[in-house]
């Protein structure tokens, strides 16, 4: 069994997300700036559920940020990690330029250039609402943005990105633009291949984790995020999603709780 699952706002939680202290733990920092946490009970749960089946950390996270989790560097060692939402895999924190290949020529093939993207945003962008703009990993780009001032001609862009092959999300005070064939899911099957393994569990809370949802035999989103808001709870009556009941960083014990209890069922 996989258990492949999102990072940030699924497992893992920035500072807003922490109210007191006590159980929590500092899993991530930046210099002296303290980034990510975990309750102490969820890292439990994680290492307990790692040791049993195969857990992979998939993330849009470029390697760089994702190699600053001390959680994945130290306590659990995962043999695979998903990064760049799916445009490179790590294979025992080394970069599989195998995958890597596969997906830059289907950029070059199926989705319109960056240049591109980059020359219709600037008709929309303004200081007022977005802050800087980066390209991560050299797979797609993301802004820094002022969300409350987000205009209402984003999502016509948005509309004409999803005409040429790029997914658009906004993740807190971040926006994503990401080119349709980097996706969690497609990793995430390629692993699945690679190790013969049939049966998939994930978790996500975001629509760039929603191909690799859907496509699982297994799925829990927290109460928070993009899909969520999007779909509510009559989404559980349409795909294989569970909710969980708990929201913000508690969501990953039950998240946890919820894929241990597949292990001693059969599937």
């Amino acid at each position: 069994m996989i258990f492949a699952s999102d990072l940030d706002r699924t497992l893992i939680y920035s500072k807003k997300f922490v109210s007191n202290d006590e159980g929590i733990k500092l899993i991530e920092t930046k210099g002296k700036e303290e980034i990510s946490f975990m309750t102490k009970k969820a890292i439990k749960r994680l290492k307990k559920l790692s040791e049993e089946i195969l857990f992979i950390p998939v993330t849009t996270r470029t390697i760089e940020q994702y190699r600053r989790i001390s959680l994945f560097q130290e306590e659990i060692r995962p043999k695979y990690a998903i990064v760049s939402n799916g445009g490179n895999i790590l294979i025992n924190g080394e970069i599989d330029y195998e995958w890597n290949n596969i997906i830059q020529k289907k950029i070059k093939e199926e989705c319109i250039s960056f240049k591109e993207v980059e020359s219709k945003f600037e008709e929309i962008e303004s200081n007022q609402w977005v802050i800087n703009r980066k390209v991560a990993d050299n797979l797609f780009s993301y802004c820094i943005i002022h969300p409350e001032y987000v205009p209402e001609v984003l999502y016509s862009f948005i509309d004409w990105m999803e005409d040429n092959n790029w997914k658009v999300s906004l993740q807190g005070r971040k926006l994503y633009f990401v080119p349709c064939c980097v996706c969690k899911w497609e990793a995430t099957q390629y692993i699945k291949m690679r190790e013969n393994i049939d049966f998939v569990a994930s978790a996500g809370d975001s629509l760039l984790d929603l191909p690799m949802l859907k496509m699982a035999d297994y799925a829990v989103v927290p109460p928070h995020g993009e899909i969520y808001k999007k779909y509510e709870r009559t989404y559980e009556t349409i795909q294989n999603i569970t909710f969980t009941e708990k929201e913000g960083i508690f969501a990953a014990e039950e998240i946890l709780e919820k894929i241990y209890g597949l292990i001693k069922q059969p599937v």
